[in-house]
This record gives C-alpha cells, sequence and structure tokens, in this order.
C-alpha cells in the first residue's frame, strides 16, 4: 500500500470495459523516509513538496477523492479482485481516502509505503 496525494484526474473518452463508470486519479507517492510527514486535513497541515515522490501512481477510484485530497492505495491483483472484480484491467486502487496521517521518518517501507 501507499500513501499520496491526488494530483488530477486522468480522463479518457474510450476505456476498456472493465473501467466503465470508474474515476481514474494520478497519485503521487509520499516519500515516508524523506523526513517527517503530517497531515491534517481538519487543521490544514500539509507535508512540503519534498515529502512527496517523483513517480505517480494512476489508481482507480470509487470513493470520490478530490485533487489535492491523501489516498491509501492498495496495488496488486488480489486487491483489485477484492475491490472492484476480476474484470477491471488495473491493479491500483484507492482504498482510502485519508483526513489525517503523521510519521517521524525513518520507519516505514520506503517510498509511500505504509
Amino acid at each position: 500500500m501507499l500513501l499520496g496525494r491526488v494530483e488530477r484526474r486522468v480522463w479518457g473518452t474510450r476505456r476498456a470495459a472493465g473501467l466503465v463508470g470508474l474515476t481514474l486519479l494520478e497519485v503521487r507517492p509520499a516519500r515516508l523516509r524523506a523526513g517527517r510527514l503530517a497531515y491534517d486535513k481538519a487543521r490544514g497541515l500539509e507535508p512540503d513538496e519534498a515529502s512527496l515522490g517523483d513517480e505517480v501512481v494512476v489508481a482507480a477510484d470509487r470513493l470520490g477523492a478530490g485533487v489535492g485530497e491523501w489516498v491509501l492505495v492498495g496495488t496488486g491483483s488480489r486487491v483489485r479482485d477484492l475491490t472492484f472484480g476480476d474484470g477491471a484491467p488495473l491493479k491500483a486502487v484507492v482504498l482510502a481516502i485519508v483526513d489525517r496521517a503523521e510519521t517521524s521518518g525513518g520507519g516505514g517501507g520506503g517510498d509511500g509505503a505504509c
């Protein structure tokens, strides 16, 4: 799993049948080892740009996450099968819209891993 910020929606006028009705989001994972990461939606506390990775992940979303929100993304065919079924041609799924997250660096499993 990874924690990241929604950068933008991904649009396509033509989609594979398994993607119809899903919103696709570009998510930029957090670098949890880059130092302290603190996010609190209610208090308006946002991590700085250095806390975000250079890579992006495109994830399917049914929860309604918006640009700028932080999300928890699960990856892999098992996650896909449990959330959207095996007919969806994707392996990254938004599992939660995050209201608050905090870490003090040095822990975790790498870039954005929870």
